[in-house]
């Protein structure tokens, strides 16, 4: 948290285009998050929540840096933006409660991603979508379907050409073993 913290104010000058690469591929492979309920989990500055708001019907941004979380109310003030600090592990919110969810550049910082995914798991209505990315230095494309598997997601998407990270979008298996 201290890291984000001390360097909020320089992280979009650092990884803002590297940032904007994945947040693009990511919206492209995603179903439409039109009049969708949307929660960007490890949302820093709010670069993709402030892409998202035109679209979706309420977005949620959530980090535990009070700085990025500053950062990206003052970029953001919309009505349909709601920024909550919080854990991505231990996530304040009911079961069921988005139709979208985007988790970029956050599991890396994670002590357990396993605890944060099954967190987005149980947040996630059983016919939302997931898009998560895996940092290629972190996670091997292996160990990142591995543990989307163990935390009940099916991958849908795939794509790691011309980015930094390993890049999925994904249901719950639930949904879609129950309704076939």
């Amino acid at each position: 948290m201290e890291s984000y913290d001390s360097s909020a104010f320089t992280y979009d000058c650092l990884y803002g285009e590297e940032q904007e690469a994945k947040h693009l591929r990511g919206i492209d492979m995603m179903p439409s998050v039109e009049d969708a309920t949307v929660l960007d989990a490890g949302c820093g500055s709010g670069l993709l929540v402030e892409k998202l708001a035109d679209m979706a019907k309420l977005i949620v941004g959530l980090d535990f840096s009070k700085a990025m979380l500053k950062i990206a109310k003052d970029r953001l003030g919309r009505r349909n933006v709601e920024l909550v600090r919080g854990d991505v592990e231990q996530l304040p919110f009911r079961e069921n409660t988005f139709d979208r969810i985007f988790m970029f550049t956050v599991l890396q910082n994670t002590p357990n991603p396993s605890e944060a995914l099954k967190e987005a798991q149980r947040v996630l209505k059983k016919d939302g979508y997931l898009a998560v990315s895996f940092l290629k230095k972190s996670f091997t494309k292996t160990s990142a379907e591995q543990l989307l598997d163990f935390c009940g997601f099916e991958k849908m998407r795939y794509s790691g050409k011309g980015v930094t990270d390993h890049i999925y979008v994904c249901f719950k298996k639930s949904f879609y073993s129950t309704s076939l």
